[in-house]
């Protein structure tokens, strides 16, 4: 098993193929997979699939893509950094919690390193992302790390008959700073 190690709660690592089991566990039904990658992926989520995404992720400044471990050697979770435009702006996608380890406070410490990284690594002044209007629990966890909502985007994308509303947040790197300090 290859996990960093540190102090922080939550280290993230490379998204590799030995990872691609175990995401496909963790998003089950056609709802989860929504609920996590809007319409980048379908359902059900297959290998071959992950390994297109992996494969894109070496593309430059495209996405980095990471397994979130805690500091006891579990992965809790998945996180990308996408639309990479260093010293301007980046965008946090496919944001996912491990179903076992939701409701720890893990989902807001990973999105701090994930954070973290984009800030002082890719020097950028804002980082943006978009989440389905009615997932309040991501929406209240972005909220923790200094998001703010900045628009909606009704009807971003239809799924069978219904459409999905996409709450978009953005984060400065100021804001970020004072978030930080705060927790």
């Amino acid at each position: 098993m290859r996990m960093p190690l540190a102090r922080r709660p939550i280290n993230l690592a490379p998204f590799v193929r030995e990872d691609f089991d175990r995401l496909i566990s963790w998003l089950p039904t056609e709802s989860d997979l929504i609920k996590w990658s809007g319409a980048f992926f379908r359902h059900p989520l297959t290998r071959a699939q992950l390994e297109r995404y992996l494969e894109s992720s070496k593309q430059p400044n495209a996405r980095l893509v990471f397994t979130a471990w805690s500091v006891e050697g579990e992965a809790v979770g998945h996180v990308e950094i996408s639309h990479i435009w260093p010293h301007l702006s980046s965008r946090l996608s496919r944001v996912l919690v491990a179903p076992p380890s939701r409701r720890r406070g893990l989902g807001s410490a990973m999105i701090a390193e994930a954070l973290a990284l984009s800030f002082t690594d890719h020097h950028v002044g804002r980082v943006d992302l978009g989440v389905s209007a009615t997932n309040a629990q991501a929406i209240t966890c972005y909220e923790k790390v200094g998001f703010t909502h900045v628009g909606t985007w009704p009807d971003a994308f239809v799924v069978g008959t219904s459409s999905i509303d996409v709450y978009w947040m953005t984060v400065t790197r100021e804001r970020w700073g004072s978030a930080a300090r705060d927790n």
